[in-house]
Formats: C-alpha cells, structure tokens, sequence
C-alpha cells in the first residue's frame, strides 16, 4: 500500500471544506445584498474552490484501492464480510450526520420536507452526495475484483466509456455533441449524475493494487507528462467555468490525470505530512460535519453581525480553519472516551 495515502487523504478534506467555506460564504454574503466581486475575486475563488474537483476522486479512489488491500482473497463470501465491515461504518454514520443536518436546516432555515421526501434525500445522497455512490461500489466491489483479475485494465475502460457516454446524456453537449433521447436508458435513477462524474475512481483504486506494478512503472516514467497534462485540464476548466472558453469536458478528465499521478507520490513529498494524515485519519467524520458546521457559523453572523459578511474576504480563511478544527476537536474528544465502536459508528 502506498505510505502517501493518509495523507492525501488529508489533503483532499482539506479541498471539500475549502470549497464548501468559499461557496457557503459567498452565499449567505450575495443574501445580504453584496454586490457582484470584482473580476479579480472571482478568478481567485473560482480558482481555489474549483480544487474541489479532485477531493471526491481522491476518496473513492482510496477507498476502492482500500478495500482490495482488505480483499486479498478471490473469495466472494470472505470479501462481502468485509464489504459489510466496511458499509456499517459508512452507511450509519451517513444516516446519522443526514438527519441532524435535516434537523439543522429545519431550525434555522424553516426547511422541512414530507417524509417521503426525507427517504428520498437519503437515498440520493442529500447533502452528502458521494457517499450513495461509495456504498453502491462497495456492494459491487467483490466481483468488480473478480473481473479485474481475469480482464485487467478491459473493465477500467468499459467503465470510463460508460462515464463519458453517462455524462454526455447527463449533460447533453459535454462531448461536443448529443446523444439521441434514446440513450436516456443508459442512465440509472439514483446514481446518473454521481456515476457521469466519478464512475472511473473507486475501480481506478481497486486496479492500481490489483496491477500496481504495471501502473506505477509506467506512470513513473511519464510523471511530469501527467502532472502537466493535470495542470493544462484544471486550467481550461477554470477557463470554461469563467466563460472565456467551452470545453466542459475538462472539468472531469482533470482528476482522471491527477489521480494516476498519485500512484507515484510519496509521503516525504508531502508538506505538514504528519498533520495532513492526522485529517486523512479522520476524513470521514470532518467530510459529514463542516457543511452543517458552517452553515451554523454563517447563520450566527448572519443574525449576530450581518454587516461582517460585507469582509468576507476576511471571513474566509478564520471559516475555513473553524470548519476543520472543531469536528477535528469533537472527534478527538471522542476517541478518548475509550469506546472504538462509538466512534466508527457516528464519525467513521
């Protein structure tokens, strides 16, 4: 297993809260009447919080390589034990951390739902919208190995195909053109927009164990090709999101690039690594709690000093390193407390 993860892991925490304070500050600023920022702003916070885009990757790239660290065995009943293992830890603390954020914006925004829809929200992955993707690919992962093992890298690209050929019915004209009204069958309920953006990720992760040394030998070689061809995509898919150009489509192949990158990383490369992995240890339980937590903070402002949002430049950073250090504080509060379970079944 590669000693970089945890620490990635950390790192990409720290790109979903960061993303999640720039957009959740702007918000509740623009409801308070400020004005359109300057261009340069918006370049800025276009560019920061757009990092955003690989945060997701990362997790489930992790967790898929993860779970066939776990799965060493070509035994689908031993691997759905761990695949249980692991969806417990998952899937409660997802329901858990939902429904006090259901309970959250009902107290604070007057926003309710029938119960229909609190089961569909669930379902669907509202707020948390990876996490129903995670636990679908978990639920499959057993014979996604089995497959892998026999056809190698034939079932990464039927994946990939299928994402771009998802993501173009999703969101007709990303390839440049549109599918037929037919193609529409391809698309899953549930799942469509979560597999159209990131279906390649969780079985990228299961392949780099499974074939790690076919993988690695050839990206080290061409490490500089990948870490440009990354930095070329997330330039043009700020520029597609600034409107200067369209090509929506790098938008997603930029993680794709990133992600075989970080198959070659290693732990000394990583600055703060020791902090970084202390995040990536608790990923999981700061991913469910910064959105609810920062929408409190900003509600406090809000009906407290509502003028302070006009500095949002300055509420930004103090935000971001709130949401990260008090359900890191809360976590690690917890872990004392002695009882292991409790902790993997509320944070993780």
């Amino acid at each position: 297993m590669n000693r970089s993860f945890p620490a990635l892991r950390g790192l990409a925490i720290i790109l979903v809260v960061l993303n999640h304070t720039i957009h959740m500050t702007m918000s509740y600023a623009r409801s308070q009447g400020v004005a359109a920022v300057p261009a340069w702003q918006q370049v800025l916070f276009y560019s920061l919080s757009g990092l955003g885009i690989f945060a997701v990757p990362i997790f489930l790239y992790l967790s898929g390589a993860f779970f066939a660290y776990a799965a060493s065995q070509d035994n689908l009943k031993t691997n759905y034990r761990i695949v249980w293992n692991n969806l417990k830890h998952v899937a409660i603390p997802y329901v858990i951390w939902s429904l006090i954020f259901y309970l959250e914006i009902y107290l604070l925004h007057d926003k309710r739902f029938t119960l229909a829809e609190y089961v569909k929200h669930l379902v669907v992955g509202y707020p948390f919208n990876f996490v129903p993707l995670l636990i679908f690919y978990y639920l499959i992962s057993p014979l996604l190995i089995r497959a892998i093992r026999y056809t190698g890298w034939l079932v990464i690209a039927l994946i990939g195909l299928y994402q771009l050929a998802l993501l173009n019915i999703v969101l007709p004209g990303t390839l440049g053109f549109e599918f037929p009204a037919q193609m529409g069958v391809l698309a899953p309920p549930i799942l469509s927009s979560t597999l159209a953006e990131w279906a390649i990720f969780f079985p990228l992760g299961l392949i780099y164990v499974k074939r790690i040394t076919s993988l690695t030998r050839l990206i080290e070689r061409t490490r500089w090709s990948w870490l440009g061809l990354t930095v070329l995509l997330y330039a043009i898919a700020l520029l597609d999101v600034l409107k200067v150009i369209d090509l929506p489509l790098a938008r997603y192949l930029a993680p794709v690039a990133f992600i075989l990158l970080t198959s070659v990383f290693q732990r000394s490369a990583f600055p703060f690594v020791k902090q970084l992995e202390v995040l990536g240890k608790r990923a999981y339980g700061l991913y469910l709690m910064n959105l609810l937590l920062l929408d409190i903070l900003l509600f406090a402002i809000e009906s407290l000093l509502p003028g302070a949002l006009t500095f949002y430049l300055l509420l930004m950073p103090l935000l971001f390193v709130l949401a990260l250090v008090i359900p890191l504080w809360v976590i690690q509060r917890a872990e004392r407390l002695r009882q292991p379970l409790l902790v993997r079944y509320v944070f993780g």
